[in-house]
C-alpha cells in the first residue's frame, strides 16, 4: 500500500525528493493535486508503507541540509 510520506510545495521539491529516496532504493510515487492546472500546486510524495521509516529519515536530513 501507498502512503503519502511528505507533501511537497511544487513539482520541483518533490522531484528533488523522489530521486533522493530512490538514490536510496527505495520506490516513490509523486501525485499532484490537480494535473490540468498551470498553478503551483503541493505534490504528495508517496512510499511503500514498509519504507516509510526509512524514507522519512532520508527526507528529514535532506531538508535539514537545505
Amino acid at each position: 500500500m501507498w502512503v503519502v510520506v511528505y507533501v511537497a510545495p511544487n513539482r520541483r521539491v518533490a522531484s528533488y525528493l523522489k530521486e533522493l529516496l530512490e538514490v536510496e532504493g527505495i520506490l516513490v510515487k509523486i501525485k499532484e493535486a490537480n494535473l490540468f492546472s498551470k498553478e503551483e500546486r503541493n505534490v504528495e510524495v508517496m512510499v511503500s508503507e514498509v519504507e516509510i521509516e526509512e524514507a522519512t529519515e532520508v527526507i528529514n536530513n535532506a531538508l535539514q541540509q537545505a
